[in-house]
């Protein structure tokens, strides 16, 4: 018999009561870097990326990491795909691949939320599933977080940037950045490419403050991490994958609309920069231990389920 998901009568099929789905050991005390990847009906996608991230991953010379895959209520097989990243054994430098699960879909904001409050590395790379900006293009943003930034985000929109894309995303993207300056909210060249490194203190601050669970969520993370230092840019490599749930027009319409309700929030509450600072303090997540399952109990929302080992609490 299919185990069920704790949520839901849905199947997990390729999940089994006698797997442990971890990479490696539970000792996270090595973990230099967490690469969280949001995940929203990426099973044709996935798999791939994957292929590249562990890669990358168990040579690279940051040190110790983990990638944890938060999946955001996929109505498809996305969860069962990544099961056997899950089950492999430590490779190199990559100590722990984990998959946290959405109950339902609470949108990309959320997901990336849930993602850096399960994250245990000193730092936090946000990436996009769909591998648009590989995770090779860290070694651009690493020298700079080094440096003392709270934030070094990757850009498209830099001289040094070699991106591969359609006309209309163009397009659509300096509509959206015009509209941004109306508001006074062009805070970087490219507030929105999916490939952002967060120190810890920032990732925790999101986690407890973050409120946007859509689209805009990079652009109230990056008014919250103003309050805890500096934040930079750097241009990466970015081609364009086919195959997203994004529409250009319907929600970057949407993401105004967001974008003015965030720009009104941070006017209205002249204290929120002195809360981040505060809601960087150490904390911890906690832990309800299941029998092959943990479910971590996130600031933000609801519960979600975690598929790994361990017990206690997530070390931040």
């Amino acid at each position: 018999m299919n185990p069920r998901s704790i949520y839901s009568d849905q199947p997990v099929s390729a999940l089994d009561g006698e797997r442990d789905a971890a990479v490696g050991h539970d000792d996270v005390s090595g973990v230099v870097l967490s690469v969280v990847v949001p995940m929203y009906k990426e099973a044709a996608r996935i798999g791939a990326t994957l292929d590249d991230l562990t890669a990358t991953l168990a040579g690279s010379a940051v040190g110790g990491a983990e990638i944890i895959l938060v999946d955001d209520g996929s109505p498809d097989a996305t969860a069962a795909v990544v099961v056997p990243w899950l089950t492999q054994t430590q490779r190199g430098n990559l100590l722990r691949v984990v998959l946290v699960r959405h109950a339902v879909n609470r949108g990309k904001g959320a997901a990336v939320r849930t993602g850096l409050a399960a994250a245990s590395g000193r730092w936090v790379l946000m990436m996009d599933a769909d591998n648009a900006a590989r995770v090779r293009e860290l070694e651009r943003l690493w020298p700079l977080a080094l440096r003392g930034c709270a934030m070094v985000c990757g850009s498209r929109n830099t001289r040094d940037a070699r991106v591969t894309s359609r006309a209309f995303r163009r397009l659509s993207g300096g509509i959206f950045r015009l509209a941004l300056g109306v508001l006074g909210l062009n805070l970087l060249r490219d507030t929105q490419c999916g490939f952002k490194l967060y120190r810890a203190d920032v990732a925790r601050a999101v986690v407890k403050l973050g409120r946007e669970d859509r689209f805009a969520f990079d652009l109230e993370h990056l008014l919250l991490a103003k309050g805890l230092g500096r934040i930079v840019e750097v241009g990466i490599a970015w081609e364009h994958k086919d195959g997203g749930t994004v529409s250009p027009v319907r929600d970057g319409l949407r993401m105004l609309r967001e974008a003015a309700r965030i720009r009104w929030r941070f006017v209205t509450d002249s204290d929120v920069g002195q809360r981040a600072t505060g809601a960087g303090a150490d904390v911890a997540v906690e832990i309800e231990v299941k029998p092959q399952r943990r479910v971590v109990s996130v600031p933000a929302g609801p519960r979600v389920e975690v598929m790994g080992r361990g017990s206690g609490t997530l070390p931040r």
